[in-house]
């Protein structure tokens, strides 16, 4: 139903359906950018990360008012996370870059210069769930098992990088932070999300996209003095994006080949 709406409110051609990231305006609110999500499962991969690079720099050099509005087209998942499957048959140097150019995506997020919002459609798993953190506000639907947040990386040997890790210390509660990393605690969003301070509101299927577009409009303004917008983020999160800009702390830290200026 949420593709459906969105395919209708915002015009989407088959041209627009077969790109993985969806860039568009809403028709009436002009300050309204929606990032649509449209790969299997949106798991990340360097082609998929270079893509919301560069939809995030077609909204940023927007001027006046602003807001972002990410999502899914996918009917039951906002993010799958890292692609194992490309990652697993990388050879230790690429896939340290790649998870380091992830990281900075998260950066890039954390301190960019308009009012970022997360309607998360469905599940948000690993890479995914620190993804949907990474925006300023979440919206997840109001209909229980339908979107969960989850980081598995325990369960599957998996290390969290500090980069990956601080983006979501800053967003959470100690204690949900510790469940999440530490017992891999799946969170209902619908049931769980406000009670635990993970989303910042809840619609159901049918209003989620509405509700969302009326947050960007309440918020839009603040997207107007960019520089200003990002100077305050950037001290709101300073370790977080010191912990993913700073080569020291990431993976692959001797290597910095193909990875976007920012």
């Amino acid at each position: 139903m949420i593709k459906t709406q969105l395919i209708e409110l915002l015009k989407l051609t088959e041209d627009d359906l077969k790109k993985t990231v969806i860039i568009k305006q809403h028709p009436q609110y002009q300050q309204i950018y929606f990032m649509i999500l449209n790969q299997k499962a949106n798991t990340f991969t360097h082609k998929f990360v270079r893509e919301i690079h560069d939809a995030l720099t077609i909204v940023e050099q927007h001027d006046g008012h602003t807001a972002l509005i990410t999502t899914s087209l996918h009917p039951t998942v906002f993010s799958g996370g890292l692609d194992l499957n490309v990652t697993g048959n990388m050879n230790i140097f690429d896939r340290n870059n790649f998870v380091l150019e992830f990281i900075r995506l998260l950066g890039r997020l954390l301190r960019y210069p308009v009012p970022t919002i997360a309607l998360v459609n469905g599940h948000a798993v690993a890479g995914g769930c620190m993804f949907m953190f990474a925006h300023d506000w979440r919206i997840a639907r109001a209909e229980p098992k339908k979107a969960h947040c989850s980081l598995p990386e325990i369960e599957i040997g998996m290390y969290l990088p500090p980069g990956m890790n601080a983006v979501c210390q800053c967003k959470l509660t100690p204690n949900v932070h510790r469940d999440l990393c530490l017992l891999a605690r799946r969170y209902d969003l619908a049931t769980e999300g406000l009670q635990y301070q993970i989303v910042d509101g809840l619609a159901t299927e049918d209003k989620i996209v509405e509700a969302s577009i009326q947050k960007a409009l309440a918020v839009a303004k603040f997207g107007q003095d960019k520089e200003n917008f990002i100077k305050i983020k950037a001290e709101m999160y300073r370790d977080a994006i010191k912990a993913c800009f700073t080569r020291q702390l990431a993976p692959g830290n001797a290597y910095d080949l193909g990875l976007p200026k920012l």
